[in-house]
C-alpha cells in the first residue's frame, strides 16, 4: 500500500540523549575555563600593581640616549681644570698671603718660589726681595733676610749672560743698606747706599742720596 504522507521519526532512545546533554555540558565547562583564562591575562597587573605600560621601554630609552647625550657633551664643553704647581703659580699665593697679614704662608710659597723659578727671573727676584723684607721686619731674622739680599747682589752682578739689570741690583744694595742700619751697622749700610747710588738708577737717585745725608754724612 502507497503511502503519501510525511515521514514521521520514532524519536531519540535514552542513551541518545545523555551522550548529547553530555557533550553540550563538557562544551560549556571549556568554553567557561577559555573564557576565565581571556579574562584573567587581560587584566593581569604589573610588578608594582599597575597596568603594564607598553610605551615604557621606549621612553627609557630615549631618555637614557639624552642623557647619554649630554654627558659625553660636558665632558666635551668642561674639560677638568688642573692647576699647574709652577713659580707663578705660587708667588700669586705668597702675595695673596701677605695681603692677608698671613706672613708665615708668604715666607712659605715665596721658598717653593725660590725653588722653581729662573735664576734671572722676575719671579726669582721678587720672591728673595720680598721674603728677605718679612724677614726682617715681622721675624728679625737678619741672618736669614742678609742671606736673601746677599743672593739677589751675586745673582746680578755676576750674571754669565751680561744682561744686568741694575733696578734689581739697587734694590738689592738698598734693602741690605736698611738691613745693617737696623743691626746697628752704620759704616756698613751707608756703604751700600754709595754702591746703589753709584749704578745711576733715576728713580731712585734722590731717595738714595736723601738716605746718604740722613745717615751717613
Amino acid at each position: 500500500m502507497e503511502n503519501n504522507g510525511p515521514i514521521i521519526s520514532r524519536g531519540d532512545s535514552p542513551k541518545d540523549k545523555l551522550r548529547r546533554v553530555l557533550l553540550i555540558v563538557v562544551a560549556l565547562f571549556f568554553i567557561g575555563i577559555y573564557s576565565m583564562y581571556m579574562f584573567t591575562i587581560n587584566e593581569q597587573p604589573d610588578e608594582f600593581g599597575k597596568e603594564a605600560d607598553h610605551s615604557l621601554p621606549k621612553i627609557i630609552e630615549d631618555v637614557s640616549e639624552d642623557v647619554a647625550y649630554k654627558t659625553e657633551e660636558n665632558k666635551i664643553d668642561k674639560p677638568i681644570e688642573v692647576e699647574v704647581e709652577t713659580a707663578e703659580f705660587y708667588y700669586k699665593k705668597a702675595l695673596a698671603r701677605e695681603e692677608e697679614k698671613d706672613f708665615v704662608g708668604a715666607v712659605a710659597h715665596y721658598t717653593k718660589v725660590i725653588n722653581l723659578a729662573n735664576k734671572y727671573s722676575a719671579e726669582m727676584w721678587n720672591a728673595l726681595n720680598n721674603r728677605g723684607i718679612i724677614k726682617a721686619k715681622q721675624f728679625k731674622d737678619y741672618k736669614g733676610a742678609l742671606a736673601d739680599f746677599n743672593q739677589i747682589i751675586e745673582t746680578e752682578t755676576n750674571r754669565i749672560d751680561g744682561n744686568m739689570i741694575l733696578t734689581r741690583l739697587e734694590a738689592g744694595y738698598t734693602n741690605r743698606a736698611y738691613l745693617k742700619k737696623l743691626k746697628g751697622d752704620k759704616d756698613g749700610a751707608c756703604d751700600d747706599l754709595y754702591e746703589a747710588l753709584y749704578l745711576g738708577v733715576e728713580s731712585s737717585k734722590d731717595f738714595i742720596q736723601q738716605q746718604i745725608d740722613k745717615n751717613c754724612l
